[in-house]
């Protein structure tokens, strides 16, 4: 067929009248084409063809699969000849490289290696679904991170609190300034129906810890706060539009231990991780144990092969 490649671009959508007219033109001069040149013998199950390199054949569904979803259909066209013409360039590539590698020996190694470690990797993940389905308890998390707690040291500090983002035109707003510097629950609820009506943004963590780089970025405050968070301290800053107001309830400086809360989730990461490599771990040492007491491995010790020789 002279390495013909033979185009064809599905972009068909459901109420897409110029796309469907775009199909069908392709596939009446694709298929005119096909039979005009194309071996009887060569039987493509249903399938179409759209490109062929020297007996091997690229089909409509794989270009098809091919394109991102809800492209216009003029892109599609561009994408799918694109397809194409790199999917003829890396078949006629790997073709002249088959005539030209004198030894492939190296590649089938490799070949099998990777399938060794893909067949493992399954294995490991089935034992591994089936032997630590159960969750992590909380007493298992919490053992974890006593034992542990170097690995869960703060790179910044984190606070507990409130915030709020109000503007300076709000009404009431010397009350909320007045508010904010309580917890108690009849002043919060005084607070929660303000910030409701008025406040851009309204944070309440007092029942959680918070990073304070997650607040960073929504508070207008000085460059020295990370070093200035005190205990049940108020801080205050204004800019053109808006008024910033930070209670801080409790705070944990950088470098001290996270608190439990604050590392749950990284501890239930590691504490995973562990478990599974120690399961690992074991079913390869009772595999080892059980192939030797079963005669299945043998090894060689120094004086066998001094014996040998």
């Amino acid at each position: 067929m002279n390495n013909e490649v033979f185009r064809k671009v599905r972009t068909l959508s459901a109420g897409n009248a110029v796309c469907r007219a775009i199909y069908y033109s392709f596939s009446i001069l694709i298929s005119l084409f096909l039979l005009s040149c194309q071996p009887s013998k060569v039987h493509h199950e249903g399938r179409q063809p759209v490109a062929e390199v020297n007996g091997e054949f690229l089909y409509e569904e794989d270009v098809h699969r091919a394109l991102p979803l809800d492209l216009p259909y003029e892109d599609s066209i561009r994408y799918a000849e694109d397809f194409i013409h790199n999917w003829v360039e890396e078949v006629l590539l790997y073709q002249q490289a088959e005539r030209n590698v004198r030894s492939t020996e190296h590649i089938e190694q490799m070949v099998s290696a990777y399938r060794k470690s893909l067949i493992i990797e399954d294995y490991q993940q089935q034992l591994i679904s089936q032997n630590l389905s159960e969750e992590l308890t909380e007493e298992e998390m919490l053992k974890f991170y006593n034992d542990n707690k170097v690995l869960f040291v703060l790179k910044e500090p984190a606070l507990k609190g409130l915030f709020i983002k109000v503007p300076k035109t709000a009404p009431d707003l010397a009350d909320l300034k007045k508010w904010y510097r309580n917890n108690d629950d009849a002043t919060l609820e005084k607070i929660e129906k303000y910030c409701f009506r008025n406040a851009v943004i309204y944070e309440y963590f007092y029942d959680r810890w918070m990073p304070l780089s997650d607040l960073e970025g929504k508070l207008k405050a000085s460059n020295n706060l990370r070093n200035s968070l005190k205990k049940n301290e108020n801080y205050e800053t204004t800019d053109e539009e808006f008024c910033y107001l930070l209670h801080v309830a409790d705070v944990v400086p950088e470098g001290s231990t996270k608190p439990f809360e604050l590392a749950r989730a990284e501890i239930a990461d590691l504490l995973s991780n562990y478990r599974q490599v120690s399961l690992i771990k074991q079913v390869k040492k009772d595999l080892y144990e059980h192939a030797i007491e079963t005669g299945r491995v043998k090894l060689r010790t120094d004086n066998t092969i001094e014996n040998e020789e």
